[in-house]
């Protein structure tokens, strides 16, 4: 769909530069997107993989998607968090991929 897509320049356009910037983004290539073209991002919580649900398709998933599952660092200022899930897409199984719910609880820099 034309002008459909994340645009990561215009959603921190206002963003207080000495504030916490913490991004949502639901597939996970869309954060490394994001990394290519902002080099302030906190956070970023993201989804969309489900974990991989069935496996074996998960390989296929974890080649499309550089941030699979869980929480990543990558850089020294950068967090990034995907969720599996507590659902799934299509069939209404897993396998060898478990659901999470996930808290994230946000605390000020010391």
């Amino acid at each position: 769909y034309p002008g459909h897509g994340p645009d990561p320049l215009a959603a921190v356009n206002h963003c207080p530069k000495e504030s916490p910037l913490i991004l949502l983004a639901h597939q996970p290539k869309t954060a490394k997107e994001v990394l290519e073209v902002i080099d302030r991002v906190d956070l970023i919580l993201s989804g969309h993989t489900h974990g991989g649900q069935i496996f074996p398709a998960h390989v296929f998933i974890w080649m499309a998607q550089p941030f699979f599952s869980g929480l990543y660092h990558p850089s020294e200022d950068t967090h990034v968090f995907t969720s599996r899930g507590l659902r799934f897409y299509g069939a209404p199984i897993r396998f060898l991929s478990y659901p999470e719910y996930t808290s994230v609880y946000l605390h000020a820099k010391p």
